[in-house]
């Protein structure tokens, strides 16, 4: 129905945020990168700049424990962007007394009073809280200045930071990248360790479906914890475990819903595999969402019959450029299913089966109109589900509805014919980077086919 949002399209970095002081955000951020590359080669922390006056969004925590709680679907979208951009795991609250040697000492109380904000938006959710000064190069008595600060934060797990001007940012940034650091994976544990309670849900939730719903949803959100953390096993044990969960368990959720989650479970899996170097494993997994992409919808004129050959064609071509990607690191192999063309041109021969749907859907009026009533169609709140009508009680049977014009709109798309040359322009590309040569004819005598079809001599 969707490509994965962009949360999932690449591993996600640990999130910081910078309180106040924001002039000196750029310079501090850049330095903390700078830091991290010359310590492990690579970002591994994503910044974000806040006011002092900044607002973290209250928890809601315990209201699936609510009798009144209803499960509405697996996995909100929501969830998702507050753990890569909206909910930070560490606020950094930053000072910039570098301009005045006499800092006044109504500032400092300003201060402490904009450190104690922080830490109640803080507190709520876990928030980890450092602090970061930078002072006048000629300032004696560093400690004695930032004392009042220093008393905020004994007997928590913040840390203090000083700087001596801009000059002395980037020596202090490698100690306060390493805290940033340490504090943020602290941070993922402990949601990690919070999602692992077991839930006991009270009537009249505690049916087996909606504890598989709720088995899958935790284990989708530590596997996407664990990749924050690095930690490449965990993340993998836990998508394994929702993969299986909503394959072998038809009544968990409708089946676009949990055939889109088995997509987006998929990517995490092939780039966890590949950035450990572990092809083979990737290349498993690619056969076993096949097979599963590959039994939905025995309906070949329904409305949902195109969502298996675009998901199908989707599914081959991310692998593809993954394995491009990956492709100067990766040992020679006969394995067809290690090669990034082969994926390609089944990508190619998916996008031409749906091409095939849409023409007979539409030639032979296997495909209804679409009634139009019930307004525009909204994004679902979560993940993988259908979109919804805007008014779905003025329409008879809102599914179908929705399903008419999806399976229109895909109809009409599916009438050029970019897609498919593109990936088998792809493909031949691949071929002649490895002097394939069977498999660049192919890839030519399929393009002239493609052309022919439509008549472009």
């Amino acid at each position: 129905m969707e490509r994965a949002p962009v949360e999932l399209q690449t591993p996600p970095l640990l999130l910081a945020g910078l309180v106040g002081a924001t002039q000196m955000h750029s310079q501090l951020v850049a330095a903390l990168h700078d830091s991290a590359v010359d310590a492990v080669g690579h970002r591994r922390v994503r910044y974000t700049s806040f006011s002092y006056d900044m607002r973290i969004p209250p928890c809601k925590r315990g209201g699936k424990d609510s009798p009144n709680y209803r499960i509405s679907g697996i996995l909100k979208r929501r969830w998702l962007e507050k753990m890569c951009s909206t909910i930070p795991a560490v606020l950094i609250v930053c000072f910039d007394w570098s301009e005045d040697a006499q800092l006044p000492q109504s500032d400092r109380a300003q201060a402490v009073a904009q450190l104690q904000h922080a830490q109640r938006q803080a507190r709520e959710r876990g928030l980890r809280v450092l602090v970061f000064v930078m002072l006048h190069p000629s300032v004696a008595d560093a400690e004695g200045i930032c004392a009042p600060l220093r008393q905020q934060i004994e007997g928590t797990s913040s840390g203090l930071i000083i700087a001596k001007g801009a000059a002395g940012m980037p020596a202090t940034a490698q100690k306060l990248e390493r805290l940033v650091y340490q504090c943020a994976v602290s941070f993922y544990s402990d949601e990690e360790k919070r999602l692992r309670k077991i839930w006991n849900p009270k009537p009249p939730h505690a049916t087996s479906q909606h504890a598989t719903m709720m088995q899958v949803r935790t284990s989708f959100k530590i596997g996407f914890l664990s990749e924050f953390r690095r930690d490449a096993r965990g993340a993998l044990m836990s998508y394994i475990k929702a993969y299986e969960l909503l394959t072998h368990t038809a009544d968990v959720a409708d089946v676009i819903e949990r055939l889109a989650l088995c997509n987006f479970i998929s990517l995490r899996m092939y780039q966890r595999y590949l950035h450990s170097h572990d092809v083979q494993a990737a290349v498993h997994q690619c056969r076993i969402h096949t097979q599963t992409l590959a039994k939905f919808c025995d309906d070949e004129h329904g409305p949902l019959a195109w969502l298996k050959w675009h998901w199908l064609s989707v599914n081959h071509e991310v692998f593809a450029q993954m394995l491009e990607a990956q492709s100067q690191q990766m040992p020679p192999s006969s394995d067809m299913w290690q090669f990034a063309g082969y994926h390609y041109r089944v990508a190619a021969a998916c996008s031409r089966r749906l091409q095939s749907w849409a023409r007979a859907s539409m030639a032979s009026g296997l495909l209804p109109e679409a009634c139009g009533a019930g307004g525009d169609l909204v994004t679902a709140n979560f993940l993988g589900q259908a979109p919804r009508l805007e008014r779905p009680e003025d329409c008879a049977d809102p599914a179908l509805e929705v399903s008419l014009r999806l399976a229109r709109t895909q109809a009409e798309e599916c009438k050029r014919l970019e897609r498919g040359v593109h990936l088998l322009t792809r493909a031949q590309a691949a071929c002649k980077e490895r002097d394939y040569i069977a498999g660049m004819i192919f890839c030519s005598a399929r393009m002239a086919e493609e052309y022919l079809s439509e008549g472009n001599l």
